[in-house]
Formats: structure tokens, C-alpha cells, sequence
């Protein structure tokens, strides 16, 4: 596994644990996504990206759940960290 797919990996570790942590405060927070993400290594512009795009494709009722990802929302994570362009910042 190269260093570009390991990052993507870490990258959508931290966005999953981003959203339960979420989903335990109570409801889904948009901006402590972005801080992780960006606590990461995801670049701002990327981790903005991310976090506009995450409310359409999930929707904000999904996104405050307490249960965990469904497969095809991992698949749909991974896709959106790549449309998004995240890769660690240097």
C-alpha cells in the first residue's frame, strides 16, 4: 500500500470516528469534522470540500445517527475523500 492510500485510510478512519463522536454529542457537527480532518493532515480547502459534500450525500438525519457506517457509505466516504482531492499536507 503506497503512502497516498495510506493517508486515504487514516483520513477516512478519522472522518468515521469524526461522525460517532458526533452522533454521541448528540448530533452531527460539521465543524469538528473539519478540525479533524485538518488535525490529520487534510489540507483546509480538501477538509471544506469534504464537509460541504457530506451533508447532501448522507443527509443530516444519517449523519447524527448513533450506528456505524454502512459499507456502500464507506465506499461513498472513500470516493468523496478522492473527489475532494485529500491528500496529507506537506
Amino acid at each position: 500500500m503506497g503512502p497516498v492510500q495510506r493517508f486515504r485510510r487514516a483520513a477516512l478512519i478519522v472522518a468515521i470516528g469524526a461522525l460517532c463522536a458526533a452522533c454521541t454529542a448528540g448530533g452531527y457537527d460539521a465543524s469538528s469534522v473539519r478540525r479533524h480532518l485538518v488535525g490529520a493532515g487534510v489540507s483546509p480547502a480538501a477538509a471544506d470540500c469534504v464537509v460541504l459534500h457530506m451533508g447532501p450525500r448522507f443527509g443530516d438525519d444519517r449523519l447524527g445517527q448513533r450506528q456505524p457506517p454502512t459499507a456502500a457509505e464507506l465506499a461513498a466516504m472513500r470516493a468523496l475523500l478522492r473527489t475532494c482531492g485529500a491528500q496529507s499536507t506537506p
